[in-house]
C-alpha cells in the first residue's frame, strides 16, 4: 500500500492521538525549571518578591496547603503582578505534584483543540475531519511562540494555554449564538451563572489574551444589540469579564513591579530613559512584533483566498474580521510595552487560529474540488507534510531527553556534594543542530540564557531558590560560552 493510501485511510482520531502522545512524553521529559521553583514558596511580598536576584532564602517558606496559596496570591497581588489565576495554578501543580500537571496538561491541550475548532467553525465535533485537524495543530506547534515555554514549561502552561483555553471556553457560547440563532434562545439562570463565572476568569488571565477576549466579545455584543437579539446571558458575560479584566490590569503589582525592575534589574527590559520612545517601539517590532508576525504569515493564507476569490456572507466576513483583527491588536499593544517577549504573542496565535479555520471552511468545497483531480500529489504532499511534522516532534523529544539526562549527571554532583558550602554544576547544553532544525519549539540557548538554566552568579535567584527547594547551601553553574 502506498504512503498516499496510508494517508488517506489514516483518520483524525489516530492523528490527534499520536500528538498528544508526543506532547505526554515532552511534559514528562521537562522538569520544575526557573519560576516554578519561585512559585513553590509563599511569595515574599515583603522583601521584594520571589524573582529579582538578591533574595535572602531565609524568607522564603514552602507552600503546604491552599491557604499558603491564598497567602502567597494575595501578596503576589500587591507586589507583582495581577495573574491571580494563572498563579494559584502555577502554586497548586508545583505543590501537589508535577505529575498531576503533565496528566492535565494534555487534557487541557486537547480541549483548546477542540474549542478552536468549534468556535471557528460552528461545526459539530463529528464534522472534524483531518484538514481542520492537521491546521489547528500545526498551527499551534508551528506557529505559536517558544511552544515549549508556553504550552509544556508549567508555569508557561499555566499562563499561556490555559488561560487561553479560558478565554475561548468564555467566547464560545457568543460564537455558536452567532452560527446558530436559537443557541440558548431560552435564558436560564444557570447560563448567566456560568457566564459570570467564565467572565471573571477570562478577563482574570493575562493581559494581552484577556484584552483580545474583552475586544471580541465587544464585537459580539455590539452585533447582537444592531439585530436586536442582545441576550441576558451576553450581558452578565460581558460585564464580568470586563470585571476581571479590570482586577487584572489595576493590580497594584503591576505598577510596583515595574518600579522595582526598572531599579534592580533594568537590563532586562527596555532602559527606563527609553521606555515609551521610538527607540522603545523599534526595539520591540524587532524582537517581539516582527517574529511573531512572520512565524504566523502562513496562518493569513486561508483568509487572504477567502477574501480575494471566496467570500461567501457579509456575517462570515465579519467573523473572521474580528478574530484576525484582534491577532494583530494583540502584537500592536505589545509593542507598547517596555517588554516584549517573543511568548507574549501566544494569544495572537490562539485568536489567529480561529479566524483560519473560518476562512478555511468557506474554501474548502474549491479545495476539495482541486483534490478529486490531483488525488495522488496531494496525498503524497500531505504525507511529505506529516512526515516532517512527526520528526520535527520527535526531535523536540530527542533535545528534551538530552536535557533530561545532563539533569540527572548534575543530580549526581549535587549528591557527591551536598554538604559543600557552595556546589558548581556545568551549565545545560543544547544540542548544536537544534536552534537550526526546530527554533524554540524546544530548548535553546536564549531560553537557557534568561532563566532555562542556574546562573554562575551566586546572586542568581534561580540558585537560590533551586537550593532552597533541595535543601542546598549554595548553587551555581560554570560560566556560559556565549
Amino acid at each position: 500500500m502506498s504512503a498516499g493510501k496510508i494517508f488517506e485511510k489514516l483518520s483524525w482520531q489516530v492523528i490527534l492521538l499520536i500528538f498528544l502522545l508526543i506532547f505526554f512524553v515532552r511534559n514528562l521529559l521537562t522538569p520544575l525549571i526557573a519560576d516554578d521553583y519561585s512559585y513553590a514558596f509563599i511569595w515574599d511580598g515583603a522583601h521584594w518578591g520571589n524573582l529579582i536576584d538578591g533574595i535572602n532564602p531565609d524568607n522564603l517558606q514552602r507552600v503546604e496547603n491552599f491557604s499558603d496559596i491564598f497567602i502567597s496570591q494575595w501578596q503576589h497581588y500587591f507586589t507583582w503582578g495581577g495573574r491571580t489565576i494563572a498563579h494559584i495554578f502555577v502554586q497548586f501543580f508545583v505543590w501537589s505534584g508535577k505529575i498531576l500537571f503533565d496528566f492535565a496538561n494534555v487534557f487541557v491541550m486537547a480541549a483548546l483543540i477542540f474549542l478552536l475548532f468549534k468556535v471557528g467553525t460552528g461545526l459539530k465535533l463529528r464534522e472534524m475531519n483531518k484538514i481542520y485537524l492537521l491546521w489547528i495543530i500545526a498551527g499551534l506547534y508551528f506557529c505559536a511562540p517558544s511552544f515549549l515555554i508556553t504550552t509544556i514549561w508549567l508555569t508557561g502552561a499555566c499562563n499561556y494555554l490555559w488561560m487561553s483555553f479560558f478565554e475561548i471556553l468564555f467566547l464560545l457560547p457568543f460564537a455558536l449564538k452567532f452560527w446558530n440563532k436559537n443557541f440558548w434562545s431560552q435564558e436560564k439562570t444557570w447560563q448567566k451563572i456560568l457566564m459570570a463565572c467564565l467572565g471573571l476568569i477570562a478577563g482574570w488571565s493575562i493581559e494581552p489574551g484577556g484584552a483580545l477576549t474583552v475586544f471580541v466579545t465587544f464585537l459580539f455584543v455590539v452585533n447582537a444589540w444592531r439585530e436586536k437579539k442582545l441576550q441576558t446571558w451576553q450581558k452578565v458575560g460581558f460585564i464580568f469579564l470586563c470585571v476581571g479584566f479590570a482586577i487584572l490590569m489595576l493590580a497594584p503589582g503591576n505598577f510596583y513591579r515595574m518600579e522595582l525592575t526598572n531599579t534592580l534589574e533594568p537590563d532586562d527590559i527596555v532602559p527606563p530613559d527609553e521606555q515609551f520612545t521610538l527607540q522603545m517601539f523599534l526595539t520591540n517590532f524587532v524582537v517581539g512584533f516582527l517574529p511573531d508576525f512572520l512565524r504566523e504569515i502562513i496562518l493569513f493564507a486561508p483568509i487572504i483566498f477567502y477574501f480575494v476569490k471566496f467570500k461567501t456572507s457579509e456575517k462570515i466576513s465579519k467573523f473572521i474580521l474580528a478574530f484576525s483583527s484582534a491577532s494583530i491588536l494583540c502584537l500592536l499593544m505589545m509593542l507598547c510595552s517596555p517588554e516584549f517577549p517573543e511568548r507574549a504573542g501566544f494569544p495572537s496565535t490562539i485568536f489567529l487560529l480561529i479566524a483560519s479555520p473560518a476562512a478555511l471552511k468557506e474554501i474548502l468545497p474549491q479545495l476539495q474540488k482541486i483534490y478529486q483531480r490531483r488525488t495522488k500529489i496531494l496525498n503524497f504532499a500531505a504525507v511529505i507534510f506529516c512526515g516532517i511534522f512527526l520528526l520535527s516532534m520527535l526531535g523536540c523529544v530527542a533535545v528534551e531527553n538530552d536535557i533530561k539526562n545532563q539533569l540527572a549527571e548534575r543530580d549526581k554532583i549535587i549528591l557527591q556534594h551536598k554538604s559543600d558550602d557552595l556546589i558548581i554544576v556545568p551549565p545545560l547544553e543544547v544540542p548544536s543542530w537544534s536552534e537550526i532544525v526546530l527554533g524554540t519549539r524546544t530548548w535553546d540557548n536564549l531560553t537557557m540564557w534568561w532563566g532555562g538554566d542556574l546562573e554562575s552568579d551566586v546572586k542568581g535567584n534561580r540558585g537560590i531558590l533551586f537550593a532552597k527547594y533541595h535543601g542546598l547551601k549554595k548553587i551555581i553553574t560554570t560560566e556560559r560560552e556565549e
